[in-house]
């Protein structure tokens, strides 16, 4: 059993492929932790049931219904820390990887244990796996990363606080960002990991708009307007806190998530083709 890397994922009303790869984490050596925002579907809670009893494989949380990202990211995170793992690896459900992908990851923290003295968290993604003539560090600090394929270093992330339960889904992930920032922690990305797809199971559609190519996909507008109210409340929340550096990175996010909405349906409207 790898004891420097957990990984961790939540579900919702998963389908089969989720449960597969979770019985692939199980299998290849390392501790999953699990939270289930859906326990009355059977499907995982069955199979930690019946075929992973042995807790030190898989850990098994839920608080009965639905309670989004915030609350599942901390519990996660919390749960590998007092189990004595230095990290956790969190994927969203529909993030597609494979054991390829969690021993680069775990290879990568590894030989990198000193990150822990600088970073809460390195993502992780495949931006420029095949891209042999773009030279990267091996570590680019950025201010905005999304959860899935984040490696959390748990000792940092206590310090933080560990992720804010008052943000259900949206913007879960940008509220992580800045309160590292305030806590004068560094956000990494390594974006040539192989065995990542974050994509396929998302239904993105890409549209080329001014040369760039942008995924786009329409959410309900009861989503939209709680990813703007999250939104703005985190550009007030770095102001007080006197990060304008970060009032402004979100203003920006949400004026380009609120054109993406809008240009997807304007696309659709007059059946513009995607690339």
């Amino acid at each position: 059993m790898n004891s420097k890397v957990a990984v961790g994922i939540i579900t919702y009303q998963p389908e089969e492929q989720v449960l597969q790869r979770i019985i692939e984490v199980v299998e290849s050596g390392y501790k999953a932790y699990i939270f289930d925002n859906s326990p009355d579907d059977p499907i995982i809670r069955n199979y930690v049931k019946q075929e992973a009893s042995d807790d030190t494989k898989i850990t098994y949380v839920t608080c009965g219904k639905n309670v989004g990202l915030g609350i599942g990211l901390s519990a996660l995170c919390a749960q590998a820390y007092y189990d004595s793992f230095p990290t956790i690896l969190f994927f969203d459900q529909d993030t597609v990887f494979s054991r390829i992908t969690l021993d680069y990851i775990s290879d990568f923290y590894t030989n990198n244990e000193n990150l822990a003295e600088q970073y809460s968290s390195i993502t992780f993604n495949s931006k420029t796996v095949g891209h042999t003539d773009i030279k990267e560090p091996l570590i680019k600090d950025v201010r905005l990363v999304i959860n899935s394929g984040s490696l959390y270093l748990l000792s940092n992330v206590k310090k933080i606080g560990w992720h804010d339960s008052g943000f259900f889904v949206d913007c879960v992930d940008y509220a992580f960002c800045l309160a590292s920032s305030n806590h004068h922690l560094k956000i990494g990305e390594h974006s040539k990991t192989p065995g990542f797809d974050h994509s396929t199971e998302q239904g993105d559609e890409r549209f080329k708009v001014f040369g760039v190519v942008i995924p786009m996909r329409a959410y309900r507008f009861s989503r939209i307007w709680d990813t703007y109210t999250a939104s703005i409340k985190l550009i007030f929340r770095a102001i007080f806190s006197g990060n304008f550096k970060y009032a402004v990175t979100f203003f920006m996010s949400v004026n380009k998530y609120m054109f993406v909405q809008f240009y997807y349906r304007f696309a659709k409207l007059f059946r513009l083709r995607s690339c």
